[in-house]
């Protein structure tokens, strides 16, 4: 399970606090035009608040309560990839089959044709 997106969060938005559903993931970021590389357009997971900077990475648990935030009149624009947590080889091969399963509910299946219609447009 590699879910890949674009997150484009417009100028003075915010995202309120929120959780993933499932300690199994991990969430990257990549950051790709970021307005400015500072707390003003920034993520807190959990009580930690990092910026992004253009080119660079950030990794976290969003099964942690996180919220993002952009106080610039620019748009800010990451990639982000959710995957697999690294666990050892019996706990990873059981990680792999919830998330197959969960690739399958209805919800999944909703989120992934709504985000193809948007990759399209």
């Amino acid at each position: 399970m590699n879910l890949a997106m674009f997150s484009i969060l417009d100028a003075n938005a915010h995202i309120p606090p929120h959780h993933g559903p499932y300690k199994g993931v991990l969430r990257y970021h990549l950051g790709l035009i970021v307005p400015v590389e500072d707390e003003r357009c920034a993520v807190r997971v959990d009580n930690e608040v990092r910026s992004w900077k253009e080119g660079k990475s950030l990794i976290f648990d969003d099964s942690f309560e996180h919220e993002v935030w952009n106080r610039d009149p620019r748009r800010r624009v990451v990639l982000f990839v959710d995957f697999p947590r690294p666990l050892p080889p019996v706990l990873s091969v059981i990680n792999q089959g919830i998330l197959a399963m969960a690739r399958h509910h209805k919800d999944a299946k909703r989120i992934e044709q709504s985000a193809s219609r948007y990759a399209q447009s």
